[in-house]
Formats: structure tokens, C-alpha cells, sequence
């Protein structure tokens, strides 16, 4: 069917324009991968960076952020918006398959993102992914065009083009290892593609959270697309080289001298990636009135994700792999700020777009800074700013599941955690005379009953977010903890057998299967062979709160509904 010239593949062209429009309008950490100029041309004129294949992939990853009921199979489940839109995307991806093709390639990577949320797609998330990443290899697309001089002639529009979606699959590939706990699959010292981009139109766009249903008045901003996108796939390639040297097998061979400059010279990495973000990417909530656009917030997310992604295994193992206590000391103190600043961030997010239809990523950045609050709540009061943070979490994990399910998994493991470190955030109890909370856990902070953080619901209380300071300043005083307690919160017991003994995330623990690593991938990810509760409580371990592979196939049983 067309519209003018526009061909909406028997959409109805009102609800296809919608749903365009919509995938533009949330630009999450892929979203240069469909260049829409080309895109726009060639879907009136059949023209080669148009696909039905991909115009349904949109359809669908849009679907999940439509009120629209006809979007739906069930109009009242969310969870089937875009069934139709995926149907047709099996449907044209079969003979799709049989040669590479750029639309095919932005089509799976399209669909791996929006899979990869429904919680229970993760496999088909992963498989898409790589089929994409072969297509880019089997086209050359990880050695920039202008550097092959057997390469036909390409226009600038060409180059654009494929440098855009070499660095989106860059980039998803780092997203989806590290939530899936599996090897990258496209290294960069295998690749050389430019990161300059020549079309700077969707810089300065004026952008509108049109997408954001619940927003009720934003003054505007200039969209900061490139610029976004330029420094993510730049803190992409430290994610990557932290995957590498500190989540990977051979971390278990390195020695502790090799792991601590390992660890320097990330960290440096990271200082020096913020301290280089243009001056438009800045934002700090406690001084800045007016929130940039929701992919600038995730930016800086991701970046104290990657700070507590580095630094919490020295905190962990810090008693094995290091003679200097002040490592772990330190590692933790940095987590605890990276973690107040995520709180920080999503409390502005939440404020100016709600944090309901966020993409996955900010409740993953909710998830591993729920890790350290609960540790830092373990040793204080109950009404201690981590405790208050931690129902910020809980408040954030039960608005986001609605549009990204698997956050259901994340709440799970955060209260187990809990449960097994003491933590208890019944708001019932009284704090004035002294009484302990005494209403089970799960009755209190139960994941379809997660308390909100204040009356008015949709906003969490400012009250809990600390300050966007140095670790001095911040609102939860680490000085004050006791290091050797933090360290052996991440220490395992197995109750099923060798009662008493103590096990780590290292080769230790005779359970753990052979490639298991102290700091590596199996270590993390070992659900699957891990000692089981005592047979009072049967099943997989939730309090195993992994950061890399999280969200991994073999959680699969972690799952609950």
C-alpha cells in the first residue's frame, strides 16, 4: 500500500507515520543505526536503504511505546504490541537471509534491542545480533571504505551510512555481551572504521518528547544526536577493553600486579572520557534546571555503570588478588558515588519523562546500583539515604517492567540479596521508639507491590538521590563502613554440602565448574551449577547478583512470574 509514494506495507499510513515517528523520537543507544534522510527517500522510490523487512522492524520495536490498541494482539497486554509487526518480519526474513544487505543488517539489529527487553527473548536477541555482525564482515563494513582502495566509488551518503551502522552493531554487541555474559563478538583492534560522522543535521534538530506520553510541558532542546552518539560508542570501546581484561576467562590468569594496572588504566580511561564530553553532554541535576534529552541522561548512566562494572570486582575478590586493602577501599567508595549518581540521574529522568517507558538500559543502571545500596544498607539504620535509595530502585523496577519485562528479574535478585543480608524496607516501622521492621521482606517490598517513594507516584522523592559530589561529599558516608563486611557480602555459602565452607566467584569453589574466574565470565554467570538453597528454599541461587551475564539464557530459571 502507498500513501503519496511512501510505501507503509499495508499499514494504515496515519498509525505507519506514527510509528515512525516514534522510533526517531526515542533515541535510545542505537538509534543512528536507520539513517532517516535515506531511509525517508527510498521508502517513496524503492530505493536501496529501504526494506520492508526493515519498516517492520521499526514497526515493531515502536509497537512496545504506542498507546495505540491496534498495536496490540491482546489491547489490554502490552507485552503483545507489534505481534503482527513481527510475524512479517519472520516472514520477510527468510529469503533476506540469503545475501547481505544493509537494510537486513539494520533490521536484525532493529530487532535485538526490542527482543532483547521482552525478557524471555533472549536468545533470538542474541542470534539476531550475530547474524548481523557476520552480514557487516561479510561487506567490509569494519574497515571504513575510504581506507580500501579496491572499494568501488562510494558517495558521502555511502559512507555515512555504513560508519553509522558499523558503530550501532558496535555498540549493541557491548550492550549484549555484557547483559548476556558472552564474549563480544566485533573487537576493535579488528576493526578501523572512522568515528567522524559528515550529516550534523540531526545535532541541532529541535527535539520534542512527543514519544513521552506522561511528560506534561518541556521548554525543548537541540536533540544532540551525533554528538550523543559519538561519545557513546566511545565509551563503548572502554566497555569493551573492560569485558576483555576484567570479565573475560583469561583474567583468572593474570597476575594481581597485571589486574591493578589493569585497573588504573581503565579507570584513567574513564576520567578522561568525562572529562573530554563537550559541554552540552554535561548535566548535573542538582545544578542544572532544564533535563537534556532521555538518550543524554542514558549516556551518562552507562558511564557509572561502567565505573561500578570496573570497580566492584576489586571490591569483591579484593582479599585474593590484592595485599593492599586501601584497593578495595577505594573500588568501593567509587561505587557508592557511581551508584548515587545513577539514583541522581534517573530522579531527573523520572521527573521531566517518567521513568515508565525507559528503555531496558536504565534499569539495568537501577540494577547495579541497587547492588551497592544494598550493601551500604546492611550497616545502617533503616532510614539511612541507601535505604531510601533502595526504594527508589524498587520503585523504578516495577514502573519499567510494563515495557521491558525482563526488569522483573532484577527486583528478584535485589530482594533475595536483601533477604540474605538483613535488609528490610517496611516503611510501617517506627523509627522514634526504636522498633525493629518485623514484616517479612517479601510481604514489604514485594516486586507488583514496590513501595513508591512518595505520594505523587509517578516522581521519586529527591530526598533519596545523593549528591552528585566526590566521594567526601556524598550523602552516604562509605568512611564509615566496614570494608571487611562489604567483602564478605560477596562471598557464597553453600548449604548443601561441606556445611561451613565459604566459596568465592573464583576457581575456589569445586562447583563452579572449570571455567570459572575470579573475575571472569563463568564466575558471574554460574547460576546454572551453583549450590542450591537448603531444600526449605529449592532453586537457583537469587542472591548471586552478577553484574556481567545478568541477564544470560542460563538465568533462564531465575525468572519468576
Amino acid at each position: 500500500m502507498r500513501h503519496g509514494k511512501l510505501d507503509f506495507d499495508g499499514v494504515d499510513p496515519e498509525l505507519g507515520m506514527h510509528l515512525l515517528s516514534l522510533h526517531w523520537n526515542r533515541q535510545h543507544h542505537s538509534f543512528l543505526i536507520t539513517y532517516r534522510p535515506a531511509f525517508m527517500r527510498d521508502m517513496a522510490c524503492n530505493g536501496p536503504y529501504f526494506s520492508k523487512l526493515l519498516l517492520n522492524a521499526i514497526y515493531f520495536g515502536a509497537s512496545k511505546f504506542s498507546n495505540r490498541p491496534e498495536v496490540r494482539r491482546d489491547p489490554n497486554d502490552v507485552r503483545t504490541a507489534g505481534w503482527t509487526f513481527r510475524m512479517r518480519v519472520k516472514e520477510l526474513l527468510g529469503s533476506a537471509l540469503d545475501r547481505s544487505e544493509i537494510t537486513t543488517i539494520q533490521a536484525l539489529l532493529v530487532m535485538t534491542s526490542s527482543l532483547f527487553a521482552l525478557g524471555d527473548e533472549r536468545s533470538a536477541a542474541w542470534l539476531y545480533a550475530g547474524t548481523a555482525f557476520r552480514m557487516i564482515i561479510d561487506l567490509g563494513m569494519h574497515v571504513d571504505a575510504t581506507m580500501l582502495t579496491n572499494m568501488r566509488r562510494l558517495s558521502d551518503e555511502d559512507l555515512e551510512i555504513r560508519r553509522r551502522v558499523f558503530w550501532g552493531a558496535f555498540v549493541v554487541d557491548k550492550i549484549q555481551s555484557l547483559y548476556q555474559g558472552r564474549p563480544a563478538s566485533l573487537q576493535d583492534f579488528d576493526t578501523k572504521v572512522s568515528l567522524s560522522f559528515l550529516d550534523n543535521y540531526e545535532e541541532l534538530e529541535e527535539w520534542q518528547p512527543f514519544a513521552y506520553s506522561d511528560v506534561e510541558s518541556y521548554p525543548g532542546s537541540p536533540a544532540y544526536s551525533v554528538s550523543t552518539f559519538t561519545q557513546l560508542c566511545k565509551l563503548s570501546l572502554i566497555l569493551n577493553a573492560i569485558l576483555n581484561k576484567v570479565y573475560s576467562e583469561r583474567s583468572s590468569a593474570r597476575s594481581p600486579e597485571e589486574l591493578l594496572a589493569t585497573l588504573k588504566s581503565l579507570d584513567l580511561q574513564l576520567k578522561n572520557w568525562h572529562d573530554a564530553i563537550p559541554d552540552h553532554l554535561r548535566f548535573n541535576p542538582s545544578t542544572t534546571q532544564i533535563t537534556p534529552p532521555p538518550h543524554v541522561v542514558s549516556l551518562l548512566a552507562l558511564y557509572n555503570v561502567l565505573q561500578i562494572l570496573l570497580h566492584r570486582p576489586f571490591v569483591a575478590e579484593g582479599h585474593l588478588h590484592t595485599t593492599d586493602l586501601s584497593v578495595a577501599i577505594t573500588s568501593f567508595s567509587t561505587c557508592t558515588v557511581a551508584a548515587n549518581r545513577i539514583i541522581h540521574l534517573l530522579q531527573a529522568y523520572d521527573h521531566t519523562y517518567s521513568i515508565r517507558r525507559a528503555p531496558y538500559l536504565i534499569s539495568y543502571a537501577t540494577y547495579v546500583a541497587a547492588t551497592i545500596f544494598v550493601r551500604v544498607a546492611a550497616q545502617k539504620e533503616g532510614g539511612s539515604r541507601a535505604h531510601a535509595s533502595l526504594r527508589a530502585c524498587f520503585s523504578i523496577f516495577k514502573k519499567n517492567q510494563e515495557t521491558n519485562w525482563a526488569v522483573r528479574r532484577a527486583g528478584n535478585v535485589i530482594l533475595h540479596l536483601m533477604s540474605r543480608m538483613g535488609v528490610n524496607l517496611d516503611t510501617h516501622s517506627s523509627e522514634a521508639d526504636g522498633r525493629k521492621p518485623s514484616r517479612p521482606l517479601q510481604e514489604v517490598v514485594a516486586l507488583d507491590q514496590a513501595p513508591y517513594i512518595s505520594g505523587e507516584g509517578s516522581h521519586l522523592d529527591a530526598m533519596t538521590v545523593a549528591s552528585y559530589g566526590t566521594p567526601r561529599s556524598g550523602e552516604i558516608d562509605d568512611s564509615e563502613l566496614d570494608i571487611d563486611m562489604i567483602i564478605q557480602s560477596f562471598i557464597r555459602q553453600d548449604n548443601r554440602s561441606n556445611e561451613g565452607q565459604v566459596y568465592l566467584d573464583s576457581a575456589e569453589n569445586p562447583l563452579a565448574g572449570s571455567d570459572t574466574t575470579p573475575f571472569g565470565t563463568q564466575g558471574n554467570m554460574a547460576s546454572a551449577i551453583m549450590p542450591h538453597y537448603e531444600e526449605t528454599y529449592p532453586g537457583p541461587r537469587f542472591d548471586d547478583d552478577m553484574l556481567f551475564g545478568f541477564n544470560g539464557s542460563l538465568q533462564d530459571s531465575m525468572m519468576y512470574d
